[in-house]
């Protein structure tokens, strides 16, 4: 089965994808009906690394994971490839490589070396002229493939919303196929750079963080095709809090296979994943292969 591009979803209409970090909480974005998903720099560094978001992931780490979650999900990925790793050249190694490993979207950002999360303070960005060369560079480099390019800029919290709105224009002049303004603070700067910015708009929906409570009918009305939110991580870490509270008091895990909400058999897990499938293709090939169905169950 091929899978869809994120191109041929935006041609259609806006697209929401939820952020993810690994090969489960990709699953679980799936199985929740949403047709697309972005992989979360920030996100990344806590599960894969136990790192705060301060540019610690290195470009192989980040290219291994992309490879394992494509290769796990037919939705299609956008992936934080932070600053492209170095210089234009670097960029475009880091352009080609996200894109070989299955990406159908990368966000390169004018942060400088070692970049943080766009809803801290203390960042500082590239001159104008660097980052419109990087941006071209990384056209180029995803030129004759399904990866789109996603221009960010931290210029907002740093020069103003005036010269952010003149790096994503230029982005866009430059070839990138979208653009994303990081860390808009007021209801009225979201609405004007989605006014005044040409071409297709991501916005990253963090209501916690930097930018205001904003909805997403209020995005796409103010001209935004493109919208991420963070819900997975956040509501696992919530899950497992609670349960691992539960399971600390109680020493067992009782509760869980009593709630009916709940189905913690193991098999549940594997059917996930395809375990039916995986030994029913092994069986083809030798008849020790055998499927696979719980102990004490038929």
């Amino acid at each position: 089965m091929t899978k869809v591009t994120l191109r041929s979803l935006m041609e259609k209409g806006p697209v929401v994808a939820p952020t993810v970090y690994d090969c489960l909480s990709a699953k679980m974005v799936e199985e929740a009906g949403f047709e697309a998903m972005c992989l979360s720099g920030a996100e990344m560094a806590a599960a894969y690394l136990g790192l705060p978001d301060i540019g610690l992931v290195t470009q192989t780490e980040l290219e291994d994971n992309v490879r394992r979650i494509s290769n796990s999900s037919m939705l299609p990925m956008i992936v934080d490839i932070d600053t492209g790793f170095g210089n234009e050249l670097n960029t475009i190694l880091t352009c080609r490589r996200i894109a070989a490993a299955g990406a159908m979207a990368v966000h390169l950002e004018d942060q400088t070396f070692p970049k943080r999360c766009g809803h801290l303070r203390g960042k500082e960005v590239t001159p104008f002229e660097e980052y419109i060369s990087k941006v071209r560079a990384a056209s180029d480099a995803l030129k004759e493939t399904d990866c789109m390019l996603i221009a960010r800029t931290d210029a907002y919290n740093v020069l103003g919303k005036e010269e952010a709105i003149r790096r994503a224009n230029a982005a866009i002049d430059a070839g990138a196929d979208c653009t994303l303004v990081e860390g808009t603070e007021t209801l009225e700067a979201i609405e004007e750079i989605g006014h005044r910015v040409k071409g297709w708009k991501m916005f990253g929906m963090a209501s916690a963080g930097a930018s205001p409570k904003v909805t997403t009918k209020q995005l796409i009305d103010w001209g935004y095709q493109l919208i991420t939110l963070h819900y997975v991580q956040w509501g696992a870490i919530d899950g497992m809090r609670k349960f691992g509270q539960e399971c600390y008091n109680t020493k067992d895990d009782i509760f869980m296979t009593d709630n009916p909400n709940v189905d913690n058999r193991p098999i549940a897990l594997f059917e996930m994943f395809g375990l039916h499938e995986w030994l029913r293709l092994g069986n083809k090939y030798s008849e020790k292969i055998q499927d696979a169905s719980e102990i004490g169950k038929k």
